[in-house]
Order: C-alpha cells, then structure tokens, then sequence
C-alpha cells in the first residue's frame, strides 16, 4: 500500500473492494482448516499453511484422536493459506528417523479440489516416533513441512 494519506474517494472504495475481495478468499480457504489441535494439525512454513487430520473410518469424518499401529489410515489435507492457491500437495510420506525406515505402503493423494486432498494408503507398522512429511509444490519450488506421531 501506498504510505501517502492523501486519497480521492474514488480510489479508496476500489481498494477497500479489493481488500475485502482478498479477505473473502482467504477466509473461506482458512475456513475449511481445522481450528484446532482438537480438529486436527495446523503446520506452518514460510507463507504456507497445512492442515491435517486422520481418519480411521473416513466414512464418519470424525477425527481419530490416536493413530493405532499396524491399522490402515486416512489424512485429510487442506492447503489453507493464500500462498496455496498455486500450490498443490505434490507428496505425503512417513518415516521414522531412529529406525532409518519408512513406511511399507506408498500412499496415494486424490485432490478433492479447493485446496483439499485425500491420502489414502497411510500405516505405521511398528511403534514408535514418526514423522509425517508433506511436499507442497508452487512452480518449480518444493516446500517441506514434517510433523512427529508418536504411535503406540
């Protein structure tokens, strides 16, 4: 924005228009995140904004408060920031870094549109800390966020 004070009538209903236009689409992306640790996981990086939760009966649509070991898994993703309108969640894989391994199954991202994604394939076979990564990509540039689980 311009730091002059000085602005005809005109040209301040057009950027209040545009601010209100900006905020309406970033309201509706933030709206469908989770608002809460309770709901799911917010994780932030730079401009980006994740958000997940897991699914153990996607049919419900509730939240699993635990993921259990050795079950199969859902996440729901939602790319919540306006940063994610040119992005899109390119990669989701689990590790866990004491044990150098990761999982025994190759998860597949289905994009339900409007920045949300589907991870179907996810399952901690054995117990311990891992840790879930997601590759976002805009362009040609690859953001990383990670997130530890610890699975009992």
């Amino acid at each position: 924005m311009t730091k002059s004070r000085r602005r005809r009538h005109g040209d301040f209903m057009g950027r209040g228009l545009a601010v209100l236009a900006l905020g309406a689409m970033a309201g509706s992306a933030n709206s469908a995140c989770p608002p809460g640790a309770g709901d799911g996981t917010i994780l932030r990086k730079d401009a980006l904004a994740l958000a997940y939760r897991p699914l153990l009966n996607p049919g419900s649509g509730a939240a699993a408060k635990q993921v259990p070991m050795a079950r199969h898994f859902v996440l729901e993703v939602q790319l919540c920031s306006a940063a994610a309108a040119t992005a899109h969640l390119a990669k989701v894989d689990a590790s866990m870094p004491e044990h150098r391994h990761g999982m025994n199954y190759r998860p597949v991202i289905t994009p339900l549109g409007d920045g949300r994604y589907r991870v179907e394939g996810m399952m901690f076979h054995m117990a311990g800390r891992w840790e879930v990564a997601f590759e976002v990509r805009s362009g040609k540039e690859v953001t990383r966020l990670t997130h530890d689980m610890q699975i009992e």
